[in-house]
């Protein structure tokens, strides 16, 4: 263990002071410790360090994760567009948040969700080519003599894997995903240009997690652990330090960095005087800054996924089979490749108009054919099938393909639900409500189910498994009946952001509108999706964070 576990009494003192020991914030506080070894980081964190505990570390963990201990476990508002159903959400609550927990996919989306990213904010330095050096730094990637140089790094603290297992239905369903999707194959869906089917990259590594914390080392950091933030403490526009839920403080010489996710960074500001005064009022904080902005701008990624009862399941061709029993199985989770596609022009066009952008030109930035918007993942077990109510068992005899739209129209918000900060805040992704999204989940699933229809595909499965009054769908579905079952099992797949949107609530520096001394570094800071999950970009983002602050200090004379 390189950090400190740092206890304090009534009162510490550090040069930096972060909020959130997630994935975002022990990448800045290792950096900025890494970068100015004089300077003192402390870093707090609501959960426990559990960097050796073997259900997170180990790949077949990940299934037991949601509703533990070491996640928050939420649930949404009421969803319109999902016949008024609450979705399970989750974020880790740990030391190095949610990768210590999640599936551990790393891809990294677009050169164009980037190059939009900084259109909208009017700096290059977010595009696609100035993340590209966060990008590299960050990996260590898996074929140092093959891959392009210029895309991938090499000698990062991320270890990258694809595609490393091999599993006994993959030359089939690949062979299915080519003749049902028309999509070519591509060795790297993580240069720029993801569109294809691609190996499935993660980084799992040896067969372990790398949980951001552990894999950057947090050398030098003095570490608070089960510590929960009440407020940031501001004299006047300018942030001093934090305010623990026990009454103790942490006081910044420099700088208040928030890296609490999505869901709670807004949260974290509203109950220190940082938001809306309407929103403020009806929880009696006093606005001590006008940010109208925080909150808003939510989005996240609808997921779909569609459940299959397979053929000979007694030959163990699935996760949970008592003859899945190859030891390489359990180095990461049971995939092995990630299909992302272009939705249809014309189709996608139309849904925008419906959505009131009447004058919408094909340059739109949307429409291009570059962007993927729809990501397909088959998964050799039934991936969040406890969360369908479908009574799925994991013995081996489903196997599941989830269905994303990665770059979503519809926006929600994250709001207060009570001034108490042991309290959830209030979580409105808005799904599906846009017929842009309709439009790009009704394609994603019939590419999907194009797949499992061929004749490849037909060797594999036998039927759907359907939810209750609901009858198995395919490719030929209208639109009516893949949209009523979206509203009955669609959910999400974890990938929250832009609730402190960057051009809204901070600036192109990260910093607070408003409040000196005061940043956000996290996934709430994302302008607009970016089609990938999205532990890449919040690597690249922290990377580039701490480099913007250290720069910043520097051009002081401290």
């Amino acid at each position: 263990m390189d950090h400190t576990v740092k206890e304090i009494n009534l009162l510490a003192m550090a040069d930096y002071v972060i909020l959130g020991g997630g994935l975002a914030g022990c990448v800045v506080a290792t950096r900025l410790k890494e970068y100015e070894p004089a300077a003192s980081v402390v870093l707090v964190e609501a959960g426990p360090d559990e960097h050796s505990n073997a259900l997170i570390t180990d790949p077949m963990g990940t299934f037991q994760l949601h509703l533990s201990q070491y996640e928050y476990n939420y649930q949404t508002v009421p969803q319109t567009h999902y016949d008024g159903r609450k979705v399970f959400n989750a974020g880790g609550k740990l030391l190095s948040g949610s990768s210590s927990v999640n599936y551990a996919m790393w891809s990294r989306g677009g050169k164009e969700d980037y190059d939009l990213w900084a259109d909208i904010v009017d700096d290059r330095c977010w595009s696609y080519e100035g993340m590209l050096p966060y990008f590299r730094r960050t990996e260590s990637h898996h074929d140092p003599e093959g891959a392009d140089p210029r895309q991938h790094g090499f000698e990062g603290p991320i270890h990258t894997t694809a595609s490393e297992r091999k599993y006994p239905l993959q030359k089939t369903l690949l062979a299915a995903f080519v003749q049902g999707t028309g999509l070519p194959t591509i060795t790297d869906a993580n240069g720029g240009a993801p569109i294809g089917i691609a190996p499935y990259t993660e980084n799992w590594y040896q067969g372990k997690r790398q949980p951001a914390g552990k894999a950057y080392g947090l050398k030098g950091v003095d570490v608070i652990t089960n510590a929960k933030v009440h407020r940031i403490i501001l004299e006047g526009s300018i942030a001093k330090g934090a305010e623990l839920v026990d009454g103790r403080k942490v006081m910044a010489q420099r700088e208040v960095i928030v890296s609490c996710g999505a869901l709670r960074t807004p949260q974290l500001l509203m109950l220190s005087g940082i938001g809306a005064a309407e929103e403020l009022s009806e929880h009696g904080i006093t606005q001590l800054i006008d940010s109208p902005e925080v909150g808003k701008n939510f989005h996240d990624h609808v997921c779909m996924s569609q459940f299959y009862k397979i053929k000979n399941a007694e030959k163990g061709l699935a996760a949970g089979a008592e003859n899945w029993n190859d030891p390489s199985y359990l180095l990461g989770i049971p995939a092995h490749l990630v299909v992302t596609a272009n939705a249809t022009h014309d189709s996608l066009k139309a849904g925008m108009i419906a959505d009131g952008h009447s004058d919408i030109a094909d340059s739109h930035p949307h429409l291009q054919p570059t962007r993927g918007h729809i990501q397909i993942l088959p998964v050799y077990a039934p991936t969040e099938a406890p969360f369908t109510d479908l009574n799925i068992p994991f013995d081996g005899t489903c196997i599941s393909s989830g269905i994303l739209n990665v770059l979503p129209t519809s926006r929600g918000s994250i709001r207060l639900g009570s001034a108490d900060p042991a309290a959830d805040p209030l979580i409105d992704p808005n799904y599906y409500a846009t017929e842009a999204d309709r439009v790009v989940i009704r394609e994603g699933m019939r590419l999907s189910m194009r797949a499992f229809e061929t004749a490849e595909g037909q060797k594999i499965v036998d039927h759907e498994v359907v939810p209750d009054g609901f009858s198995p769908l395919s490719s030929a579905s209208s639109d009516a009946e893949i949209d009523a079952r979206v509203r009955r099992s669609a959910a999400t797949w974890f990938h929250p952001a832009g609730s402190a949107a960057m051009g809204k609530v901070v600036d192109t520096e990260l910093r607070v509108v408003g409040v000196q001394r005061l940043r956000v570094v996290d996934a709430s800071v994302f302008p607009c999706p970016v089609g990938a999950a999205y532990q890449v970009a919040t690597y690249a983002v922290a990377e580039q964070a701490a480099e913007i602050i250290t720069k910043s200090w520097r051009s002081e004379g401290v």
